[in-house]
């Protein structure tokens, strides 16, 4: 087993799981000593889907400023398949739709295996006929698995929606150079995700600027 680095990384809590019940506004947290964070966000129950947007600042004691990103990940699995109709893969994007109600979206066909995202939450079922939105059929060899993987996605307008689903991981990596000239702060605000909703943020510091036996801190400017 490859042995991590204590020096060259550090994890801290932006935001613990509550039931949460308005708006959530993490810690900020300052990258003036690390060149790169992934923020994680865990959700269990949630109450309706709710969106994700990034703000910056020059100093942690509050963040205003809508931060521009476009990549984010987010809990996906695989599914294996036989019996499809014709042997042109499934686009990108498309919906693949399980005879009792799973839904999923593809991010990649590789011919009898699928990588997918946004899964409802509906399981797929063995021998079950899947249907693709692009007109392709097929039949499911087994149910979804790998379900802890994180898949690439894209934000549109710089956010993305926290899915009415519960159990699912995001993360958005964020570079410090992407926060522009003027800043190394960054929060994390999630839109009213309604009552009996939990949920935790934390970020994974990486690279840090300077080597040092104790990294320096994450949540001093």
């Amino acid at each position: 087993m490859q042995k991590e680095n204590y020096r060259n990384k550090t994890t801290i809590m932006l935001f613990p799981t509550i039931d949460q019940t308005s708006t959530v506004s993490s810690d900020i947290i300052s990258m003036k000593n690390w060149r790169h964070a992934d923020i994680h966000i865990a959700v269990g129950p949630i109450g309706k889907a709710a969106a994700v947007t990034l703000e910056k600042s020059a100093a942690v004691a509050a963040a205003s400023t809508a931060m521009s990103f476009s990549k984010y990940l987010s809990t996906g699995f695989r599914l294996k398949y036989d019996g499809a109709s014709v042997d042109t893969p499934a686009a990108a994007g498309e919906t693949v739709t399980g005879a009792g109600g799973g839904i999923g979206y593809v991010y990649e066909d590789l011919g009898g295996k699928l990588v997918c995202y946004a899964h409802n939450g509906t399981t797929f079922v063995d021998n079950e006929v899947l249907t693709f939105s692009g007109g392709k059929t097929a039949v499911a060899d087994g149910i979804q698995y790998d379900e802890d993987i994180l898949v690439p996605r894209t934000a549109s307008s710089d956010t993305f929606n926290l899915a009415a689903v519960a159990n699912k991981e995001y993360v958005i990596p964020v570079d410090a150079s992407d926060l522009g000239d003027g800043y190394d702060c960054v929060q994390v605000e999630i839109a009213d995700c309604d009552t009996a909703t939990h949920l935790c943020i934390w970020a994974d510091l990486s690279d840090p600027r300077y080597a040092a036996e104790i990294p320096e801190t994450a949540i001093y400017d």
